[in-house]
């Protein structure tokens, strides 16, 4: 093999291996990109169902046990503080405090 062809190889090698490691890293960013992506959307999905099974467990104990004082206000506090409910449930909590409570409490504001 003479030098030309073994420079003209060894060009070409360079070459291959750069368009391999330039093509690797493309992957490995967006790979990254995607992997972060998918937790933030699971971690959405999870506030989301959170949530809405809590909104559904107050209502069914503003409806079904309006008595439980300390657990609807447990439960509402979480629901509008923690999670930052709805205005729907801010309604149905506040005709629930007008009839089971002397005052509303400090942290709700409707």
């Amino acid at each position: 093999m003479s030098e030309s062809e073994a420079v003209t190889l060894d060009m070409t090698t360079t070459i291959i291996v750069a368009i391999l490691a330039s093509n690797g890293l493309f992957a490995m960013i967006q790979y990254l990109i995607t992997r972060h992506d998918t937790r933030k959307g699971i971690g959405g999905t999870l506030l989301k169902l959170e949530k809405d099974g809590l909104r559904t467990q107050l209502l069914l104990m503003i409806l079904m046990k309006p008595e439980e004082k300390k657990e609807i206000l447990t439960l509402a506090q979480h629901y509008f503080v923690d999670l930052k409910g709805n205005w729907y449930m801010t309604d149905v909590f506040d005709s629930w405090c007008e009839d089971h409570c002397k005052t509303r409490p400090e942290w709700f504001q409707k």
